[in-house]
């Protein structure tokens, strides 16, 4: 698409336009966001690869490899499913739930987080295995099975009664939603990153696995080796000392607390700006190929008009006009890739002869590609003159070498005198 013809295109744009790109934008946006978290790099890859090359096989008019990626697009949707199912069902149910995500109404206070990381440490001196999550936005409600519900505000008393070895939720994870412990003993979704997980005990695979699919932020102790662990966004890293873990907490609490109305705007471009940007450029890329480019449009070409096929005895004196103007229908693609040289006129003459023929042209004597509509053809008629063609002259005589004597014969009956 020329320079000339995107700037005409754009001036099309309405204002259902702007907010169809928008919408498909932020759907990108969010794919890529989700794909980034889910650790599947190499799936969005192969997706970028796999939708780059359907693109250029359908733009391009090569209708096999259009056809055989439709038979397979099926498939690879059902693969990806079937390989992502627990990353789709978080995806949608964070889309769903987007609107519905709101501050804490009593967040964590300084002397509380004080208070946690002080029991935290104290139980990783006396190497009591714990698991405590700490509630960003996202829903726990599906991740978390079994457990009691407690609706108790957070104490260093109720923690170390939660995780004394002696009582019933120890060996689960204990859930935090602000200043307020909502469950206790709940088992959480454990990690299939088992490569990651080495010499490590189920509590840490619990706590990355609900990282990998909620924006929670976990607390484990380890029982046999008494360090504390981290796990957030599907990261998990061991923390070495009790200030670090107290300003990882602070970290994200700020996080995952709104923003102040002032500076909001200007943090919501700064974060995850490559992921924005890729958004923003492949959302029109999309509208251009996909919506401008299947959008019924009409174009006037000039057609050349050829020299229909005589016997050997005529030949072609003239043809007027030698250009038709011819005005077409159909997707706004065909008619781009439509090239006015791959356009001709081939007119039949049924009975040649000498003289001048006059050819009504038809949607029949056009070639043009399946899918595309004549509308008009100025002028309709077209005058063809014919005229016998002279008897090709010997090649001797072309030559000029005619009247040529034969060679005197002598007869061998005849002797001497």
């Amino acid at each position: 698409m020329w320079p000339g013809e995107i700037t005409s295109t754009f001036r099309t744009i309405g204002i259902v336009d702007v907010l169809d790109i928008g919408v498909v934008a932020y759907l990108v946006y969010v794919l890529l966001r989700w794909l980034k978290r889910a650790k599947a790099a190499f799936v969005a890859r192969g997706i970028i690869l796999f939708a780059l090359l359907y693109v250029i096989a359908r733009q391009t008019g090569m209708y096999l490899t259009t056809w055989m990626f439709q038979g397979f697009f099926a498939i690879f949707l059902i693969a990806l499913v079937v390989i992502f199912q627990e990353e789709l069902r978080s995806f949608f149910e964070r889309l769903a739930v987007w609107s519905l995500r709101r501050r804490a109404a009593h967040p964590l206070q300084p002397e509380q987080v004080e208070h946690l990381v002080r029991v935290v440490g104290e139980l990783a001196r006396q190497h009591i295995g714990a698991l405590i999550v700490l509630k960003g936005r996202d829903p726990l409600e599906r991740h978390v099975q079994a457990g009691q519900e407690l609706d108790g505000k957070l104490s260093p008393a109720l923690l170390a009664s939660l995780f004394d070895p002696h009582s019933e939720g120890h060996d689960g994870a204990l859930i935090l939603d602000g200043d307020r412990v909502t469950h206790f003993g709940a088992y959480l979704p454990l990690s299939k990153e088992f490569y990651r997980l080495a010499g490590m005990g189920t509590r840490h695979t619990a706590a990355l696995g609900l990282s990998e699919r909620a924006d929670a932020l976990c607390i484990a102790v380890s029982e046999e080796r008494g360090t504390i662990s981290l796990a957030q966004d599907g990261d998990l890293t061991t923390v070495g000392n009790l200030l670090t873990l107290e300003e990882r907490i602070a970290s994200f609490l700020r996080e995952r607390a709104q923003a102040p109305r002032r500076g909001r705007l200007g943090q919501m471009f700064r974060q995850n700006l490559k992921e924005k940007l890729l958004a923003a450029v492949v959302a029109p890329a999309l509208w251009l190929v996909f919506v401008q480019g299947y959008t019924p449009s009409s174009q006037v070409f000039e057609v050349r008009v050829e020299s229909p096929a005589v016997p050997d005895s005529l030949q072609i004196e003239a043809i007027r006009p030698a250009v038709v103007t011819v005005a077409l229908s159909g997707l706004r693609r065909d008619l781009h890739m439509l090239k006015p040289l791959n356009l001709r006129v081939v007119p039949e003459l049924t009975k040649p002869q000498p003289g001048l023929h006059r050819f009504v042209v038809t949607e029949e004597h056009l070639r043009v590609p399946e899918g595309v509509r004549v509308l008009r053809i100025e002028p309709p008629v077209i005058e063809i003159q014919v005229g016998a063609r002279e008897p090709r002259k010997p090649f001797l005589e072309q030559l000029g070498l005619t009247g040529s004597k034969k060679p005197e014969s002598h007869d061998a009956s005849v002797g001497p005198p």
